[in-house]
């Protein structure tokens, strides 16, 4: 009864934050930087579903209406959990204004419990432990780089793998440290993979550093316990990495060409200056840290020299990796020469999201254990001079009123179209096959229809076009799937972007598809008379198959949680 109650006051005090910071939320201009192709994502990803795509692969209205797949490659959960709030009938951005919000309440909650957990055997009194455990959480939802992500980038995915960041730790302590038997680590990788790569990568990089610290704590059984986890995590999201992969052996995408994705220009320029580590300036992102934080870190002295360090080996382990990230990301720095497997992190900015997390664990620790009378009066205080601190990141936020219209990113965005530093649907057209990325002007004034290659065409039109080796007739388009009548011998280019997935008959026999010089999708055909071809995107093999597998580990999952809890209820 305890428990529900003081966990009852913390969710109140997390969402009284929470709706705090979120106070510029319905105000701003939600389109600015990142945000636009997040809207662009959302709308055709309730198009697809509502054409029963329910796995929106290929998002068929953009780019000119030849289909751009975003969740081929792009971590697909923010494409899809804004759009609960649709029932409501919210428009779109809406939906992503409260759900970055909902975003505030989770990555509060999610700290919370972690902290809960990680205190949970430590000799504190349990008023301080739940102390403690409120002010990290607030600290991380008043983390001003977070607040970047919310406003000033708009960047939404990274925005939800806070989320996931203190749950994924929260599952390592609890095999390593309290040798428990659960799956909070699958949950959390899973997570956040689907919704960030990048910041998954890192955070396996960060995991593993912590797995050997704690290295003399692992045995046998807790070895088997991270394997099940890992495997569990790995089958709840084959349906998205079992594509990607296989997206990166077909052919050719610029996502994943360093040349274009890092740039060292972009990795410089986007560092920061050490001064900025305290403050906002005028027109450049949040990287300061926070007064408040910066006095519990000071603190550390006092922990050290008065013995009050009880987890010794966490402490510092929680503690050198948030200075450090926050170190690597300085100017001095040279992080556009290290190795491409960090640069691909493309901002050496993006680690103070770990130094958010960290630190906020550290200076949290430190504040309640420095003061005998720390109370919630002064968790209070604490919250509202962060608050107070944190007002100057208003002044970089756009509150402009330059919109496109949402009946405009609904219809379609052509390709040419400029909508700011990010096209509304395609980003930077890093999705694309590499070969149409360097022909996106053939994307721009190709016509919607089956072409024949390597030859003059007399006749192009929506129903009829003719070759002099091959002859078209009859094409019907419908959205992912198309139909015509071909006579003659060559290559036709389809109407549709290369990816894999796309299958092709002719009189109902399979024929292969490939892609073209030109990044689409093409077939050979050889026919004396006129036969009937028909193209439509299916997925592959393997992706439904995948798809399957996560499903079924979904309802084991499920049924495993709903056992645990009645488990829990009986004792």
């Amino acid at each position: 009864m305890k428990s529900k109650k003081e966990n009852l006051i913390a969710t109140l005090f997390i969402i009284l934050v929470s709706i705090f910071v979120s106070i510029p939320l319905f105000k701003f201009n939600i389109q600015y930087d990142d945000g636009i192709q997040h809207i662009a994502r959302l709308i055709e990803t309730e198009r697809e579903i509502k054409n029963g795509n329910f796995i929106a692969y290929i998002m068929q209205n953009l780019c000119n209406g030849f289909g751009y797949s975003w969740n081929l490659f792009y971590s697909p959960l923010t494409s899809y959990l804004p759009l609960v709030f649709r029932i409501f009938g919210l428009s779109f951005e809406n939906c992503l204004r409260l759900f970055m919000f909902c975003l505030s309440i989770f990555s509060g909650y999610s700290m919370y419990f972690f902290m809960k957990k990680f205190l949970k055997n430590k000799d504190i009194s349990d008023d301080k432990k739940k102390l403690i455990s409120i002010i990290s959480a607030t600290f991380y939802i008043l983390a001003p780089y977070r607040l970047n992500d919310m406003y000033i980038r708009v960047a939404v995915a990274e925005l939800a793998s806070f989320v996931f960041i203190p749950i994924i730790f929260n599952g390592l302590y609890s095999i390593i440290n309290l040798k428990e038997k659960n799956f909070i680590l699958a949950f959390g990788a899973g997570g956040l993979l689907l919704t960030h790569t990048l910041i998954t990568f890192y955070t396996a990089i960060l995991c593993t550093i912590y797995l050997i610290v704690n290295i003399k704590e692992i045995k046998g059984k807790e070895i088997i316990e991270l394997l099940k986890n890992l495997a569990m995590m790995l089958l709840l999201t084959a349906f998205y990495w079992v594509p990607l992969l296989q997206s990166r052996m077909a052919t050719n995408y610029e996502v994943f060409n360093q040349e274009y994705m890092v740039r060292e220009n972009v990795l410089i320029d986007a560092k920061v200056k050490p001064n900025e580590l305290f403050f906002i300036e005028n027109d450049r992102m949040a990287y300061f840290i926070g007064i408040p934080v910066i006095i519990g870190l000071i603190l550390t002295i006092k922990m050290v020299f008065g013995k009050k360090i009880e987890d010794k080996k966490n402490y510092y382990f929680f503690l050198i990796s948030g200075l450090v990230c926050v170190l690597l990301t300085l100017n001095f720095i040279p992080f556009e020469k290290f190795p491409s497997m960090f640069t691909m992190m493309q901002f050496s900015f993006r680690l103070l999201e770990y130094s958010s997390f960290f630190l906020s664990i550290i200076a949290s620790i430190n504040l309640v254990l420095c003061f005998k009378k720390f109370n919630i009066f002064y968790a209070i205080i604490i919250v509202m001079v962060m608050a107070d601190l944190n007002i100057p990141i208003v002044k970089n936020i756009s509150f402009r009123d330059e919109y496109v219209s949402e009946a405009d990113l609904i219809k379609g965005v052509a390709v040419t179209t400029n909508t700011g530093r990010v096209h509304a649907g395609c980003a930077s057209f890093e999705y694309l096959p590499s070969k149409a990325f360097e022909n996106r002007n053939y994307i721009a004034t190709r016509e919607d229809v089956p072409i024949a290659l390597n030859n003059s065409i007399d006749d192009t039109d929506n129903k009829n076009a003719k070759n002099n080796d091959i002859e078209i007739t009859d094409y019907e388009k419908n959205r992912l799937s198309l139909t015509f009548k071909a006579k003659g011998t060559g290559v036709i280019e389809l109407p549709y972007i290369y990816y894999i997935g796309y299958n092709a008959k002719v009189d109902g026999k399979k024929i292969e598809t490939t892609e073209s010089e030109n990044g689409f999708v093409q077939i050979s055909i050889d026919n004396n008379d006129y036969k009937e071809i028909e193209a439509s995107y299916t997925g592959t093999m393997a992706m439904k198959i995948a798809l399957a597998i996560s499903i079924i580990t979904l309802i084991f999952y499920i049924l495993f949680i709903i056992r645990n809890m009645k488990v829990n209820n009986k004792n």
